[in-house]
Formats: C-alpha cells, sequence, structure tokens
C-alpha cells in the first residue's frame, strides 16, 4: 500500500541520502548529521508561543508515541526522553535509533529539551517519547505495518499518537487498528500529505473520524500549497520552514511538509492531557479544535479546518460542554452546534439538570435569608433616597 512521499530533510550538511531499507543488515548509507545549531528562536515557535503555557504544564506524564522511522535516542537534546519503542517493520530490536532521520526531526518538535545557544525547544518537552518503528524510509511503509504499529503503541501505554504518513486507499487492517485505539482512548493525530498539487487524493488514517487530521500553513498563516485539503481536516499548525533535531547529531535541519505540522499538534495534545486528564481523547480532539485561531469561514473550512492550532487557548479555555456530563465518564461528549453542549435526552441528563436546579433554588433562598436581616442591620436605602430625608426619620449611616 502506498504510502506518501515524506519530504525529504533539508540536511544542513551534504546528505548520504538512502538507498534501499534497514533491517538488521543494513544496506543503505543513512542521512548525514548535523552539528549546526540554529541560535534563533523559530517563527513556528513565536507564533505558538510555548513558553506561556508550560508554568502550567509541560506535558509531563504523557506518553507521546511517534510511529515513524524510528527516533535517535543519543541526540542531546531527546536525552532521557526516549524509550526502547519497538521496530515493527523489522520485526526486531528496538526503534531508538534513526537511519532516515524522519522521526527524530518529528519528535524533536514534541519533545526536544532545552538547550542555551539555541530557541529550538519542543513544544511538550515534559512529554515521552514511544518510538515506534514502521518504515525505514519513505518508500518501504505499509498500511499493514502502520496498523500494526498503532496497535502497538496503544498496548505500550501511549495515549497520543502521532502518525506523519499516510495510504491513499481505505484499508480494513487500518481502520480496525484506528478503532482500537479510540476504543482504549487513545487519540491519534495524523498528517493530511503533500500532494494537494497532485490530486488530492484522501489521506488515511488522517481521513477516519476519530483521527485529528493535520494541515499546514506557512508564516503568513496562509495553508501551504502542498497541504492536502477536505471535509476531513481538522487543525492546521505551522508546516513550512520547521527547526527540528538532527539525528546522530547535536545540530538542526530545517523542512517543510504536513510531517512536521502534525507534532505541533501532537504535542498541544499532550499538554492538554497532562493539565485535563480526566478528559477522554474524543473530548482532546474537540477542546483543541474549538480553541483553535478560527479562520474568518464557515467552520470547519476545508482548506483550513477549525483553524490554527493555539496550544495556550487549549489549555486553560474553560468550555461548557466539557461539564454537561459527570466528570468521570469516558464517554464523549454530545455535541451541538460549535461551542454550545447540545441538551441531553436521558434519565442521567434529567436527573443532574434536577439537581443543579435545586443546588440554585437552596443557595438564592439562603442567600435571601441571610441579606434580608442584614440589609436591615446596615440601613439599606434607596440610591437615590436624599441623605436629608434619611436625617429627618432619625436614623444614622
Amino acid at each position: 500500500m502506498r504510502l506518501f512521499a515524506w519530504v525529504g530533510l533539508a540536511v544542513l550538511s551534504a546528505p548520504a541520502l538512502p538507498s534501499g531499507p534497514v533491517g538488521a543488515a543494513p544496506a543503505t548509507r543513512c542521512t548525514s548529521p548535523s552539528q549546526q545549531l540554529l541560535p534563533e528562536v523559530p517563527w513556528t515557535h513565536r507564533r505558538l508561543d510555548p513558553p506561556r503555557v508550560w508554568p502550567l504544564t509541560r506535558g509531563e506524564g504523557v506518553l507521546v508515541a511517534v510511529v515513524d522511522t524510528g527516533v535517535d535516542a543519543t541526540v542531546p537534546q531527546l536525552a532521557g526522553r526516549v524509550r526502547p519503542g519497538t521496530d515493527v517493520v523489522n520485526r526486531v530490536g528496538d526503534a531508538n535509533d534513526d537511519c532516515y532521520g524522519h522521526g527524530t526531526f518529528v519528535a524533536g518538535i514534541i519533545a526536544a529539551q532545552p538547550r542555551s545557544g539555541t530557541g529550538m525547544v519542543g513544544l511538550a518537552p515534559g512529554a515521552t517519547i514511544l518510538p515506534v518503528r514502521q518504515a525505514n524510509g519513505p518508500s518501504d511503509g505499509t498500511a499493514s505495518t502502520l496498523a500494526r504499529s498503532i496497535r502497538v503503541a496503544v498496548d505500550a501505554g501511549a495515549s497520543v499518537i502521532n502518525v506523519s504518513a499516510s495510504s491513499f486507499f481505505p484499508n480494513e487492517e487500518l481502520r480496525a487498528a484506528v478503532e482500537y485505539a479510540a476504543g482504549r482512548d487513545v487519540l491519534l493525530v495524523a498528517a493530511v500529505a503533500n500532494e494537494a498539487q497532485q490530486g488530492n487524493p484522501v489521506a488515511y488514517p488522517a481521513a477516519y473520524p476519530q483521527v485529528l487530521a493535520v494541515g499546514s500553513v506557512g508564516p503568513d498563516g496562509r495553508r501551504s500549497e502542498f497541504s492536502e485539503v477536505g471535509a476531513y481536516l481538522d487543525l492546521v499548525a505551522p508546516g513550512v520552514d520547521v527547526v527540528s533535531l538532527s539525528r546522530a547529531g547535536a545540530g538542526h535541519l530545517v523542512d517543510s511538509g504536513t510531517s512536521y505540522a502534525t507534532p505541533f499538534v501532537a504535542a498541544a495534545a499532550a499538554l492538554v492531557r497532562s493539565y485535563h486528564p480526566r478528559l477522554t481523547a474524543a473530548q482532546v480532539k474537540r477542546r483543541l479544535e474549538l480553541t483553535a485561531d478560527h479562520p474568518g469561514t464557515a467552520l470547519p473550512d476545508p482548506q483550513l479546518g477549525w483553524g490554527v492550532v493555539n496550544p495556550y487557548q487549549a489549555v486553560t479555555a474553560l468550555l461548557a460542554e466539557e461539564h454537561t456530563r459527570a466528570p468521570a465518564t469516558l464517554r464523549p461528549p454530545t455535541l451541538g452546534p460549535v461551542g454550545q453542549p447540545q441538551a441531553g435526552t436521558d434519565d442521567e441528563d434529567r436527573a443532574i439538570e434536577f439537581a443543579l436546579t435545586a443546588a440554585v433554588l437552596a443557595g438564592l433562598i439562603g442567600l435571601v435569608a441571610y441579606l434580608i436581616p442584614l440589609g436591615i442591620r446596615r440601613d439599606w436605602r434607596s440610591a437615590g433616597e436624599p441623605e436629608d430625608d434619611r436625617d429627618r426619620r432619625g436614623e444614622s449611616g
């Protein structure tokens, strides 16, 4: 099953591009590492402003699976944040190395640690990365390995899964894996792919309704010309000239693609799951949609979805619809129009509504019983009553 071709990493030193699969006996040269640090704060971080949300959460306690080409755990800015993981495509060993470099770049966007001399840092540096290798490079992944990788990530305890790869054909095994994740309260975040100018084929798993589908925008806030469009698009995030980590080195790379917009949204989901641990995956998805920087069009927009992800608003916003049911429920809320809860019709909804009404009435009665005598003691009077009238009655203030 064909997977979309990842946008090749723009390696700052001369790359030795892969020429074949990598397994127990690699038959290819790996991409050359970069040692060049980029000192400035990337435009992506100026746009999303992660330091604003970090006093509340940095994604602590959340395991984010990166279903990709592996993640190089030796990279300094990922030190201590990467688990061994699982190699699905080669069926041997761990996945905490990365010949091609794509997965390391994605993981850096999520969880790279702060480092002096650079403004490049992950959006959720408190999160932990679980690498799941579903491909060695841009040409050997399949819908089957993608499906197996999703199940492996779920079973390993990930609560957010980043998938920066797509199949352009619906596949029963992949659909079942998506449902497996949703049924276990795991949020799947997937790229919509980069072929808007090559026929805009429907991308899976992004097109499945349980998945949070992500497209790309540039510094001007407009949809990237390569970013696919469609009714299933949920959110967009920076995906042009993105700065992240090189494999096997201490330096940085710059690249573009929906592959790299997706981990910004996965990281925002990690921030929400860390700060609001009782929200279900469906509620986290809905919260990210409702708190995005909305475009000035009908929502969702086929080119921009609900808009650009907003990590701070996603963590801090108060959404009434999250409280229409008991907080401990694992069922997703019943959704009405955007931002509005739809009135419940079952016995539970009526019981909650009755209890809330009774509590409010009891509080009002108690408040009135308290305030009436208090008002007499303090000599309340009409705001328009002259002071002289009160003096003539012999009252004092």
